[in-house]
């Protein structure tokens, strides 16, 4: 900037210790060797560093053109420090948890950016830093190479940054964190743009989300959010097909060899609503820690092959309540398979729920328990009702039928816990988590 002096007037300039003292050349080699030492020393402590020049101009001077850009007299250096949130090292744990590579893209010294790196337990050695320099006199394929292996890039330029990010998107899903001017480049390239509310306008203007809190670790946990809602999506998915897959089976195979109905429509409705009860609150239910280390995507073939093969279980199981009570009349097997069909829907959401075996699962939200335990509390009660009896043609089930009806329910629950653990097993759904 130019400024005025009581001796005339100067430009003063301030910024990255290596450009103003390549500018200032009068300074004493000694006195540069030593600053040298200093600035690395500083740098390694994790302080930053600004250095500051000036050079007099002409009194008619009144502009400042890139000419005027050398000879400049060195002044000095600030060294200060920048304090490490505590929520950082939090959230570069939960980065790796969830297999999110998480990369420093600054443009302070290699030295700064390392001790950083290394704080926050992003780097294990400080020099394992690469600088803007050296990554852009790279070939186009070792500098592809290198933007995906390094963690830290320091002394980094707005072009660079933008040819960083574009690298990147060729392989990976980016989220790009920035609040300055020059940072609107890439916000506007990456995939995922975030700015906090008290960035430069034009980087807000630029950025798909607006954070209201200067951490990081909000992010993270907006990541373990979404593939939460992912995960849970999929089991409701794979719990509608197949359990609608084995009744839609059932009743059309069934109804082909026996003089009624096997069910009413009204009963019918019924087993619809008592048994999508408990799903309203899947949205809310606790996920497996293996199903968090990476992102989900949308398998059509695995969700309709795993749905296939656990509706065919659940149309056997049905054919088996039908082998059992079918020989005592309408009513009863109307009766039975109503509270069977609920129930099987119940534990079966149990089990679909996780790739694990269901007693090394995750616990199931508290939601989840309590809204199961109602609509399998009502569906035993209902049939001992007179209303049950009047509206919905029930009739109350003996004690031996009921625990035939618990019984087929278990063996289908552990019939579908095995051939679930074998698919898995199989297709490799396991991770090594797991």
């Amino acid at each position: 900037m130019l400024v005025r002096t009581p001796t005339g007037f100067a430009i003063v300039v301030r910024g990255a210790p290596e450009e103003i003292l390549r500018i200032s050349p009068s300074l004493p080699e000694p006195e540069r060797e030593a600053l040298i030492t200093w600035l690395a020393m500083k740098g390694q402590a994790g302080e930053r560093i600004i250095a500051l020049a000036k050079r007099s101009v002409p009194p008619a001077t009144t502009g400042i053109s890139p000419g005027d850009i050398q000879d400049f007299s060195f002044l000095g250096a600030i060294a200060f420090t920048d304090p490490i949130k505590p929520s950082a090292y939090r959230a570069v744990e939960k980065a790796k948890e969830l297999g999110v590579a998480l990369k420093i893209i600054t443009g302070d010294s290699p030295e700064v950016s390392g001790a950083v790196g290394v704080r926050i337990g992003l780097l294990d050695d400080p020099t394992r830093v690469i600088t803007g320099s050296v990554l852009m006199a790279m070939p186009p394929g070792k500098r592809k190479q290198a933007i995906l292996e390094y963690g830290v890039f320091a002394r980094i330029t707005p072009e660079q940054k933008y040819e960083i990010i574009q690298s990147l998107q060729r392989t990976c899903t980016v989220g790009f964190l920035g609040e300055g001017i020059n940072d609107a480049p890439a916000l506007k390239l990456a995939g995922v743009s975030l700015a906090v509310d008290s960035a430069a306008d034009i980087a807000r203007e630029a950025a798909d989300i607006i954070l209201l809190q200067k951490n990081l670790e909000v992010i993270i946990e907006g990541i373990r959010s979404g593939r939460e809602v992912f995960a849970n999506n999929v089991k409701y998915l794979k719990a509608t097909l197949a359990s609608n897959f084995g009744n839609f089976y059932a009743i059309a195979i069934v109804s082909l060899f026996i003089p009624f109905l096997p069910m009413l429509p009204l009963q019918i409705l019924l087993v619809n609503l008592m048994s999508d009860f408990p799903m309203i609150s899947i949205a809310t239910d606790t996920v497996d820690e293996a199903e968090l280390g990476s992102p989900g995507r949308y398998d059509l073939k695995e969700i309709v092959l795993i749905a296939t093969l656990l509706g065919v279980i659940s149309t056997v199981d049905d054919f088996a309540f039908f082998a059992v009570f079918v020989g005592q009349g309408a009513q009863v097997l109307q009766t039975c398979w109503f509270v069977g069909s609920i129930l099987t829907e119940l534990v079966f959401l149990f089990s679909i729920r996780t790739r694990l075996p269901f007693y090394r699962a995750s616990r199931p939200s508290s939601y989840v328990m309590v809204l199961t335990a109602v609509a399998a509390a009502a569906t035993i009660l209902l049939p001992y009702t007179s209303f049950g009896q009047a509206v919905f043609s029930f009739t109350p089930p003996s004690l031996p039928s009921l625990g035939i009806i618990l019984g087929l329910i278990g063996r289908f629950f552990v019939t579908a816990e095995l051939v679930k653990i074998f698919y898995y097993r199989y297709t490799g759904g396991f991770s090594a988590k797991t």
